[in-house]
């Protein structure tokens, strides 16, 4: 073998150990391996965000606590808006007997194929873009409603309780960004602060101790290819506003 190769060959082993690492863990189909849904069967693609951060269980690992509160809660629908491929419908709707509602507007989504492959196919409603009218027609016949908002900047256009008073009952988790529109966190703020407590949740960068695969001993370090794993390649000034209720 050429000098060369060795050198490819020795250059790129730690990046194949680790991928060899986490395909076998995952299996195949793989299967969420931690985080709020752990044990939920995968797709083998994500729409509009990154693929391994779901099927390891930290994407968004900053709501993760929310979620665990708010699944003792008394909520009779979750509405996802902007599902994507049903990462958090899905999710839901095997951690819970609510009802699930799922807008998502790109005709490529494998959510159907998500659903069926964990068995909640029939818990799911799937429907193209959300306005105001579909929204509010989904939550209206509802008293304890739970939404999840991730629309990429139009969260300001949608979520009007002049225009949907039954907003001010739902408990929300808004994907906030701010680097798309600015200032929308804050008008949103402004608009339930009347009705709602108010949270706010900033995301954070991921550390090596955040990656949940256990790893054998290797004679290299592991971090740079791991925390590549957990990259969600995120917009700056994106956050989240978690909104309750007031009773």
């Amino acid at each position: 073998m050429k000098r060369w190769m060795v050198r490819h060959l020795l250059r790129d082993w730690p990046t194949r150990r680790v991928n060899d690492i986490v395909r076998l863990t995952l299996g195949n189909p793989a299967r969420t391996y931690s985080g709020p849904f752990k044990g939920m069967r995968y797709v083998d693609r994500s729409i509009g965000s990154t693929y391994y951060p779901k099927i390891l269980g930290t994407y968004e690992l900053e709501l993760t606590p929310v979620w665990e509160e708010l699944f003792s809660g008394n909520h009779d629908i979750f509405i996802d808006v902007g599902a994507a491929e049903g990462y958090f419908a899905v999710g839901v709707a095997l951690r819970t007997s609510w009802p699930v509602i799922a807008f998502e507007a790109d005709p490529r989504t494998p959510l159907p194929e998500l659903a069926a492959l964990n068995e909640v196919e029939d818990r799911i409603r799937l429907y193209p873009a959300c306005d105001l009218r579909s929204l509010a027609e989904a939550i209206d016949d509802h008293s304890h409603p739970l939404l999840l908002v991730d629309i990429e900047g139009s969260e300001l256009l949608l979520l009007d309780p002049h225009y949907i008073p039954s907003l001010r009952r739902a408990t929300l988790i808004v994907e906030i960004h701010d680097c798309f529109l600015p200032g929308t966190g804050q008008r949103l703020i402004e608009r339930f602060q009347p009705t709602h407590a108010i949270e706010r949740v900033d995301t954070r960068v991921r550390t090596p101790s955040d990656f949940p695969l256990p790893l054998p001993s290797l004679p290299f370090d592991p971090s740079q290819y791991t925390l590549s794993y957990m990259d969600e390649q995120r917009q700056a000034d994106t956050y989240w506003l978690i909104l309750r209720p007031i009773p």
